[in-house]
């Protein structure tokens, strides 16, 4: 992060692990640790006269933005108040459209500053965007050691950019694989066999926002003639169409610039970017509007996709393959399945960033409505992660029934038949309220366990007998199986204990308690007499990390799954590759301030998934 950086012996290592004369010492963007985070880092290019070059320089801002909304350390379109500038030159057809917003429009320039500043380094916001172009600059210098964002981009770009991806490509040759077995056609030797399609080329088109055409034309005229390909120059859509070569099995590749945008990428989709202004846009479309409505607010980054249109053009591309439409229904790739879109967006606030899918309902799927947890404030104060699940009797008795409805394959209606005869044996499972898996630490000490609400105390208490009498029975005949029992404030701790089995499994037992309507199960006693102990004042629902991160997330909801990542710093730190005095230096300021995680799914017309991550 932005952070003074001490001066280095001549010809020795700076912090990056760079060689070579230090000057004094100044202030300085750097990324954590003496590496990249996964998935971001240096990509070795060829010679300066590489194909495409600067194709691929632009392309960096893709992975440059959604690297850095979130920080470098945190996180690897019409709508809200700032309109998409780019999605007017999308071709209405596009498939797969991501934007992302180097400019922070609207509040995300100060929701990003403020949420910045929580961190090291960015306390002074009037620092914030010469720190932010560093790390812009650091990441496209890692892709070639001469593009710099601050000057080959941000002169003549708006900070806006998308890639509008048209066609997955068409269906080619069929070569056949092998596979499970199935209703196919099979090989000489009588193994199914399923055909599998080899396809052309994605098409796809970059677009760039432009704020100053001319700088833009001169730099990337600059920059082809840098290179070994030749393009020509055509005239179409009132404009300036370059076409050229790439290599021999790539395809023909294209430019143009209109007033607004630089569009780069495959022929016919620079031709359809061209045309979409009169023909129809992606902007133009019920879908993509309906989508990006579905947000509220700003974003640095949201991304588009026809999720209807590309399982059709999938299908289309394979009708020639026997068997093909018979499959897509036993796959469940009819439009009852399939949300007719999916939308994404990442934003800033000033203590968390967000990044939410939203996708309308489909027919099939069910609505387990939304709730608030009533089991975190009965999970202990030591509990960093908690996976928690509404209803969830209800909702697999409804999701069976469900299948089983619509399908129309007799092995599967009989294969739900035997799984609803089994349930209705034990007593169903209608009992089954809430059901939590939780991951605790005190200390060192990590522990766990599930606990599930149940119907009423009573249920609780039912349900723990006939678990325990299913362990006794599975301990006659020498099984090794054994179970004990303990008091603790009053409650009874049943422990049973497999380690004689002969599975191989540790001495400790699974323990088994109730807690009013809870039913309590842990590995070891532990877990159990901490929920036991847990009052309202101590329990995981008053701690301030958790409030903080669910309310950010969505309190209310179909089901959440919450991490505290504060309480595992010092674990990141033993795992952490590089020396502990770089730990101290480049990881732990950082990981010190990033508070908790969570997801939350939220039930409704439009199904939402949030992911936030908090600082503090």
């Amino acid at each position: 992060m932005y952070q003074q950086q001490p001066q280095q012996p001549a010809g020795g290592p700076d912090p990056m692990g760079n060689f070579g004369p230090q000057g004094a010492p100044e202030g300085r963007l750097e990324p954590i640790g003496e590496t990249w985070a996964t998935g971001v880092g240096p990509v070795r290019l060829g010679s300066r006269s590489g194909k495409f070059r600067w194709g691929i320089a632009l392309g960096v801002v893709l992975i440059v933005a959604l690297v850095t909304v979130g920080g470098a350390f945190v996180l690897s379109g019409a709508g809200g108040s700032a309109k998409s500038l780019t999605a007017g030159n999308a071709p209405k057809s596009t498939l797969m459209f991501v934007d992302l917003r180097t400019d922070l429009p609207g509040d995300q320039h100060q929701k990003l500053a403020d949420f910045m500043s929580h961190f090291p380094g960015f306390a002074d916001r009037a620092q914030f965007d010469s720190a932010f172009d560093d790390i812009l600059n650091r990441i496209t210098s890692a892709i070639s050691p001469d593009l710099n964002y601050s000057s080959a981009f941000k002169s003549w770009t708006t900070g806006e950019l998308s890639v509008a991806i048209t066609g997955l490509g068409a269906a080619g040759t069929l070569t056949p694989t092998l596979m499970s077995p199935i209703a196919l056609p099979t090989d000489a030797s009588g193994m199914p066999m399923m055909p599998s399609t080899s396809s052309t080329s994605v098409n796809g088109v970059v677009i760039v926002g432009l704020k100053d055409r001319s700088a833009g034309e001169a730099w990337v005229a600059s920059e082809v003639a840098k290179t070994s390909v030749t393009f020509t120059a055509q005239d179409y859509a009132g404009t300036k169409l370059y076409v050229g070569p790439l290599a021999p099995d790539a395809p023909t590749a294209a430019y143009a610039f209109t007033d607004k945008v630089l569009l780069l990428g495959t022929v016919d989709a620079v031709k359809a970017g061209l045309d979409a202004p009169s023909k129809g846009s992606l902007a133009d479309s019920a879908g993509y509007q309906k989508a990006m409505s579905s947000f509220s607010g700003d974003s640095v980054a949201r991304f588009y996709l026809d999720s209807e249109a590309l399982v059709s053009q999938e299908l289309s591309s394979m009708s020639s393959i026997d068997g093909i439409a018979g499959m897509s229904a036993g796959m469940m790739l009819g439009t009852d399945y399939i949300p007719a879109w999916i939308a994404g967006s990442v934003r800033a606030d000033s203590d968390h960033m967000t990044v939410e899918m939203t996708m309308p309902k489909t027919k099939a799927a069910l609505s387990p409505g939304n709730s608030e947890s009533v089991v975190a404030s009965q999970l202990p104060g030591s509990t960093i992660g908690v996976l928690e699940v509404h209803s969830v009797g209800k909702f697999v008795n409804d999701e069976l029934k469900a299948v089983s409805a619509s399908s129309t394959a007799a092995t599967v209606t009989d294969a739900i038949k035997q799984v609803q005869d089994a349930i209705s044996k034990v007593g169903g499972i209608d009992w089954i309220g809430d059901a939590d898996v939780v991951l605790t630490k005190t200390g060192s000490t990590y522990g766990g366990g599930l606990v599930v609400k149940t119907t009423d105390s009573a249920t609780a208490t039912t349900k723990m007998t006939m678990i325990t009498n299913l362990v006794a029975l599975a301990g006659i005949g020498g099984s090794g199986i054994t179970q004990t029992d303990e008091t603790y404030k009053g409650a009874t701790i049943t422990l049973v204990d497999a380690s004689g089995a002969g599975l191989g499994l540790p001495a400790t037992s699974l323990a088994i308690a109730t807690k009013g309507d809870l039913l309590i199960a842990g590995y070891g006693d532990a877990f159990v007499k901490a929920v036991l102990d847990t009052t309202t004042a101590d329990s995981l629902a008053s701690q301030s990390v958790y409030q903080s991160v669910m309310a950010a997330a969505g309190k209310s909801n179909a089901e959440y799954g919450y991490f505290n990542i504060s309480a595992v710093a010092d674990e990141i730190g033993q795992t952490y590759s590089g020396s502990a005095a770089s730990y101290n230096l480049n990881v732990k300021p950082y990981v010190d301030h990033i508070g908790g995680a969570a997801f939350a799914s939220i039930d409704g017309s439009t199904v939402t998934l949030r992911f936030v991550v908090t600082a503090k």
